[in-house]
């Protein structure tokens, strides 16, 4: 647990059993109260890290107002639940992550539903039948690391809203791409951004298609809000993981360079002949992926850059008689202007 703070903003540090090994959740601590800003899971791990941490400022949970959940990936939410059934305290989110939390963690039946239409969706993307494998957890395992709040705990925010936050205005940010509903809060007094999953300072955010229920080009949406946030006068990015840091413009210009050279790669891959995603995946993955979890994630991704071309009318689709998937680089494409 790493525990600092940034005036009135104290960032924690809590373990999550995932390959990233942290996620960073937020304190903003005001007169009388304080408002957390993504929880972390509800692992005995992380709860411990969380109230040590707290501890640490001499802050209780007897005194948080509110949570701010910044999207609705597990390792930001799992506590939420637990903290809003203690303290019957509001939840701010977007209202397209409220929804895919609800449908994703709320409830076992519904949950295992959706992984399997989102496997079905990879299959025919081209990953084999054989390489789907049930979530390792059980729908009760699950409840116990992430309990949903009850959809009527829900504050429903937007692009542009302006929330008070311990005594301080912060203005809300929609910036999809990561999720569907990934919000970020910018401090009016000072401009620090809280910048959740959207900016990352050592690597890129997974940018991933796995559903049709997604937004159907969220690569295209990630550039669009990476211009959106580039000329922010931020004095400083506090992410969801890793540490703190500043020149906001920079970071994300060397993000857009990443997912340029990535497009070229695939249009030349695809130059040499058409390929479904999973095909592309092995050949620019190759032994990175180490499991099946890691493998449906960068399937996922190389998806959400197929369609960011098809979208840009830069490829093209078919489907073959297997009912897999196929991409095709159109008569106008070229790897200069892959963006």
């Amino acid at each position: 647990m790493i525990e600092n703070s940034i005036g009135n903003i104290v960032r924690i540090c809590l373990p999550i059993p995932f390959p990233l090994k942290t996620v960073n959740v937020y304190a903003l601590v005001g007169t009388h109260g304080w408002v957390l800003i993504d929880t972390g899971m509800g692992t005995v791990e992380g709860r411990a890290a969380l109230h040590e941490g707290l501890s640490q400022r001499g802050l209780t949970l007897d005194n948080l107002q509110s949570i701010v959940l910044t999207h609705y990936h597990p390792d930001h939410v799992g506590l939420s639940g637990e903290l809003q059934e203690l303290h019957h305290i509001p939840v701010y989110m977007h209202p397209l992550d409220i929804d895919n939390l609800q449908k994703t963690w709320g409830n076992p039946q519904i949950s295992r539903a959706r992984f399997q239409q989102h496997s079905q969706f990879l299959v025919q993307h081209g990953l084999p039948k054989q390489s789907i494998e049930e979530s390792p957890l059980t729908p009760e395992q699950q409840r116990m690391i992430l309990r949903v709040p009850p959809p009527e705990a829900f504050h429903p925010v937007n692009d542009g809203e302006r929330l008070e936050l311990a005594g301080e205005h912060y203005l809300v940010l929609w910036l999809p791409g990561h999720a569907d509903g990934q919000i970020g809060l910018l401090r009016e007094r000072d401009d620090v951004f809280l910048a959740a999953d959207h900016v990352l300072p050592r690597i890129t955010p997974n940018i991933s298609l796995d559903s049709p229920e997604n937004r159907p080009d969220p690569l295209q949406d990630y550039l669009q809000s990476l211009a959106k946030v580039s000329p922010l006068p931020a004095s400083i990015v506090l992410p969801g993981h890793g540490e703190p840091f500043s020149n906001l413009a920079t970071r994300t210009a060397e993000i857009v360079e990443h997912h340029q050279r990535r497009l070229t790669k695939i249009i030349d891959l695809l130059t040499q002949q058409p390929q479904d995603a999973n095909s592309i995946t092995i050949q620019l993955f190759g032994e990175r992926i180490k499991n099946s979890q890691a493998h449906r994630m960068a399937l996922s991704e190389i998806i959400a850059h197929l369609e960011y071309l098809r979208g840009q009318g830069r490829v093209t689709q078919t489907i073959n008689q297997a009912g897999i998937l196929y991409y095709i680089v159109s008569a106008a494409a070229s790897k200069e202007q892959a963006l």
